[in-house]
């Protein structure tokens, strides 16, 4: 078993690190990558949030912790989706402008026009270049 483990990671290492090495370098990718790290906060918030509205309880519970918060949450589910709407939704402004603006940065244009006009054409559906 130890001596399959290890021609798997040597032909891991040996075959898929170096591709995904130079795939890793690549400016769209890393344009990708920027954007996403942007948005992670709201990522976190909208993630947190998801666990108040929808605890991780069964809905026949007698637990009285858990039949409160089960209650309090079938309460109050529009007004706790608020947030977690909101963070979403912020998430894809930021993780659009982040892309433009880090792909504006790669090839030298000025990142914020970049990330703005990535929103805007975000705004607009995408763009085609004829």
């Amino acid at each position: 078993m130890s001596s399959l483990y290890q021609s798997m990671v040597a032909i891991i290492e040996q075959s898929i690190t170096p591709l995904a090495g130079r795939l890793g370098q690549q400016k769209y990718v890393i344009a990708i990558r920027d954007g996403f790290t942007a948005a992670l906060p709201f990522m976190i918030i909208g993630s947190f949030m998801l666990v108040f509205i929808f605890p991780p309880f069964s809905p026949d519970t007698t637990n009285g912790f858990a039949r409160g918060w089960l209650d309090f949450s079938a309460q109050y589910r529009d007004q706790l989706m608020l947030p977690f709407n909101l963070s979403m939704g912020v998430m894809t402004f930021f993780i659009s402008v982040g892309i433009g603006a880090s792909l504006g940065r790669q090839f030298n244009l000025d990142p914020v026009m970049s990330g703005l006009l990535a929103f805007m054409a975000f705004l607009l559906g995408g763009c085609t270049v004829r």
